[in-house]
């Protein structure tokens, strides 16, 4: 509807833009043209301005002149002389400059064959008040049949176009100026309206669509005000350097306008890119189109007539992909570029004068591409108001999705509160057990309970005990590292007959003091290395072989190894109680137990399948299950099988030569190391403990508290090994090794710390250390790396005598009590600082001297403080405070 609107405002424009001027019938100099007068007359340079005052003067004036070669465009004078006679049936004319700017017309008409008739005198231009409305013209009277000299001074500041003068009888022509008036004024009006309506809409809605194309419209309006003597006439303001202003700055406005419109940066964001620099570089000319009003016509027609052609380009894309309004757009360019295009090449001489208000038609394809841009904006936001609609209707269904979909979150929030519920029970459950015999056990020795001989079947019981709350502790650790995606795996060059054999070490005693049998089977052609986590793959393992133990009473289970499809796949099979299939779909879910029942018989925190799953599919394979109630379970781990330029592939057991790879091997005749060695840490339990397991390995020991003292002495002495703690006060571990390094150091540095995150051994790495001894320290593997720097053979059986360590331990505990009243003054004060230092201390000192219930307490205070939680939660602090409180009265 709105398009059919359109075309009939345009039929209409059209018709009442006369087609060309009458023929009326003048002679010019033997030639017979209703054209422009130019090219009847003769052009003479004009150095001044003065006109003959008679006909009889015309010769010697004429003598006085030189020819015109041409007209510049920079402007200035000429003259125009044409002699006439009035062949047609009108003596009340009109002399009219058309489709031109000029600051000045001045004419006299000299009748030729009477001396004494008097000339005629008229003055038209932009500085003349003009005898018709918005037009240039004069009324003159020319009699029928008389011979004339018509001569007429020309004066601008540029003529950017060449001047045209045309005779038109009066009545005619008033009409002519009627119609053109009627039209011009209903062009600016739709302009002007449909400016003032969008901007009235953008202060309410703040679309910036509505404001682009308000400044649009305002520039437009501006521009052709000027081509139709708006200024001058309606405010006697007639300045020839803002001619091109609007026009230069029209391309930015609408390329703004029409960015926002045919959503550009979403569609197409390069031709969005590229409209917008033309749009900035044809602003970038308006200072030259002010200063030289002839270099804006040029600059203008150029700027114009690229943005045209770009915007038209960017609408026909637009609307092939479909967007409706865009052909409202592409009608709009068309209804502007046609007219002001033909206008353009007729002022510039590439097509043939014409007596047509070029203006006219330029202002009328302005105007309606206005109406059709705004027709643009309205089918836009009717779609919008269509789709909103649409969404209004499905509003309801939506809010019925929605519900059931909170519905089901809610369930799923429900489940998983009960299942974390039902692990913090298992959790409390399994940590409280063992703890029960640590407790009890270590009640005992002390008191005096546990009669000598069954002290070391006593301390076994709690050096069990406190491992199984380790795995624990480990677990929920890789857990957390799980669901924050920070699970760390290194793949190296592993030997896979001697993982499977430590599996089988490790688990195989157990399993046969079940009563079970046990066996590994290898389905051979198998290689002898392959590329994985040997920690990551031996963890697997374990859950999966414990899982199987953990629920087989009576048979076996077997563990069978083989290669199939560029797979490793590993079977643990056994003859337990097997699962339905609802409880195996679920199997690997975190804290998943089938039922309350199986927690409690059997044990355990539903985290060791899941860990088991994440575990495999960061090695890039998966753990599969089938099982039937009452005949057992076999659990599959398929892993991608990658080797190495080493591997060879074995087709039997014998060509197996296994190598223990595991740091925890005994060795049979361990030697006594000899060196000295450096140790710096703080606490001082630690110091003392620590010291005594490198003294009974036979080592010289340097002990200090902290780093900057551990620097003072490798100042007076050399040692062959350095242990440095990271966090000590005064100086920390870091500080110290690069002033060790500043100083000439070469001796081995090695990090002691708790923080075994691989990223932080990584950087301690980078810093310099050669290595990093994990604690709580494991006295095996802590012998091996000591050994290792010094280029002996590692110790293996370094512990203590059970009286010295009992005696060590005793006096730590008994400085636990300053160090309570000392943390509980820290809290109290709120100096976290401090308060964290101190649990750090304590932390690693409680592991040492194997008081587990508070190494726990402390590792979870410590991993508080380090998140800001503390403040939160102070049930924490409140409870370590309880256990070392209890660890003190226990002593006494």
């Amino acid at each position: 509807m709105a398009m059919r609107v359109s075309v009939f405002v345009l039929v209409i424009l059209l018709m009442l833009v006369p087609s060309s001027y009458a023929a009326d019938e003048f002679t010019y100099t033997n030639q017979r043209t209703a054209q422009n007068l130019h090219e009847a007359g003769r052009l003479l340079a004009a150095s001044d301005n003065y006109f003959p005052s008679n006909i009889n003067e015309i010769s010697p004036w004429l003598e006085s002149k030189q020819p015109q070669p041409r007209i510049s465009s920079i402007g200035g004078r000429y003259w125009l002389m044409v002699e006439m006679s009035n062949q047609s049936d009108y003596d009340d004319l009109v002399l009219y400059p058309y489709n031109t700017l000029l600051s000045k017309v001045e004419t006299r008409i000299y009748e030729l064959n009477d001396p004494d008739a008097p000339v005629q005198q008229v003055v038209s231009g932009g500085h003349t008040a003009n005898e018709f409305a918005f037009h240039y013209g004069n009324k003159i009277k020319l009699a029928k049949g008389k011979h004339y000299v018509l001569i007429t001074l020309f004066e601008s500041e540029y003529f950017y176009t060449p001047a045209k003068l045309v005779i038109k009888p009066y009545e005619p022509f008033f009409q002519l100026v009627t119609n053109e008036n009627m039209i011009m004024m209903l062009c600016f009006g739709v302009g002007i309206a449909l400016g003032l309506y969008n901007l009235l809409i953008y202060f309410g809605s703040r679309d910036v669509t509505h404001l682009y194309y308000a400044l649009f419209t305002a520039s437009w309006v501006f521009a052709w005000s000027h081509f139709f003597h708006i200024s001058d006439q309606l405010f006697g303001y007639y300045n020839p350097h803002l001619h091109w202003l609007g026009f230069a700055l029209t391309p930015l406005t609408n390329i703004l306008f029409y960015n926002n419109l045919l959503k550009l940066k979403d569609t197409f964001p390069t031709l969005s890119k590229l409209s917008i620099w033309v749009g900035i570089i044809a602003t970038l000319g308006i200072p030259f189109c002010i200063t030289w009003p002839s270099f804006g016509f040029y600059w203008s027609t150029l700027v114009t007539a690229v943005a045209l052609c770009l915007g038209l380009y960017i609408g026909i894309r637009c609307w092939l992909i479909g967007f409706k309004p865009a052909r409202y757009f592409v009608l709009a360019y068309l209804a502007m570029m046609i007219p002001n295009m033909i206008g353009n090449l007729t002022n510039l001489g590439l097509l043939p004068q014409t007596a047509i208000n070029l203006y006219l038609l330029g202002l009328i394809g302005t105007a309606l591409d206005a109406m059709l841009l705004a027709f643009a904006v309205a089918d836009k936001f009717r779609l919008l108001h269509n789709d909103n609609l649409e969404l209004n209707k499905n509003l309801e269904y939506k809010v019925q999705v929605r519900t059931l979909e909170l519905k089901q979150l809610a369930e799923e929030l429900n489940d998983a509160n009960e299942a974390k519920s039902r692990f913090l029970a298992n959790i409390s459950h399994e940590i409280r057990t063992p703890m029960t015999s640590i407790i009890g056990y270590a009640d005992g020795i002390m008191l005096g309970d546990i009669k000598p001989h069954e002290r070391n079947h006593g301390i076994g019981v709690i050096l069990q005990n406190s491992r199984h709350v380790l795995g624990l502790i480990n677990d929920i650790l890789d857990m957390s590292k799980i669901e924050a995606n920070k699970l760390e795996i290194e793949l190296i060059e592993t030997d896979l007959f001697a993982t499977i054999a430590n599996i089988e070490s490790l688990i195989g005693k157990q399993i046969r003091d079940k009563g079970l049998k046990f066996n590994v089977e290898y389905h051979f052609p198998l290689p002898n290395f392959i590329i994985t986590d040997p920690s990551r793959l031996r963890q697997i393992l374990l859950n999966l072989t414990t899982n199987a133990l953990k629920f087989t009473t009576v048979g076996r289970i077997t563990v069978s190894v083989s290669c199939e499809n560029e797979q490793l796949i590993i079977n643990v099979k056994d003859t337990g109680i097997g699962m339905t299939e609802s409880e195996q779909k679920e199997l690997f879910s975190a804290f998943y137990q089938a039922d309350s029942s199986i927690s409690r018989k059997y044990g355990g925190t539903g985290l060791g399948l899941n860990i088991s799953k994440n575990l495999a599919l960061k090695l890039d394979g998966d753990i599969q299950v089938r099982s039937h109630v009452g005949s057992g379970s076999e659990f599959i781990l398929a892993m991608n099988l990658y080797t190495t330029t080493n591997t060879r592939w074995l087709s039997s057991m014998s060509e197996v030569q296994l190598v223990e790879t595991s740091p925890f091997t005994k060795l049979d005749s361990p030697e006594s190391l000899i060196g000295t060695i450096l140790l710096a840490e703080d606490h001082p339990d630690n110091r003392r403990l620590i010291t005594r397991i490198l003294e009974r390995m036979g080592l010289t020991v340097t002990a200090v508290e902290n780093g900057k003292d551990a620097v003072q002495a490798t100042l007076e002495n050399h040692y062959d090994l350095i242990l440095l703690d990271i966090q000590m006060p005064v100086m920390d571990g870091e500080e110290a090794l690069a002033m060790m390094v500043a100083t000439g150091v070469t001796s081995p540095i090695v990090a002691l710390t708790a923080n075994t995150m691989k990223h932080e051994i990584s950087r301690y790495l980078k810093q310099g250390f050669v290595d990093h001894i994990a604690k709580p320290i494991d006295r095996t593997l802590f012998s091996h790396k000591i050994a290792s720097y010094l280029n002996r053979d590692d110790l293996a059986d370094i512990k203590l005598p059970e009286k010295e360590f009992l005696s060590l331990k005793g006096e730590y505990i008994q400085g636990l009590r300053s160090q309570l009243n000392e943390m509980m003054s820290q809290y109290q004060l709120m100096d976290l600082d401090a308060l964290s230092k101190n649990v750090h201390m304590l932390k690693g000192a409680a592991s040492m001297f194997e008081c587990q219930q508070l190494y726990v307490q402390a590792v979870a205070v410590d991993a508080a403080l380090r998140n800001d939680q503390v403040t939160i939660d102070k049930q924490l602090i409140t409870a370590l405070f309880a256990t070392m409180k209890q660890q003190i009265n226990d002593a006494i």
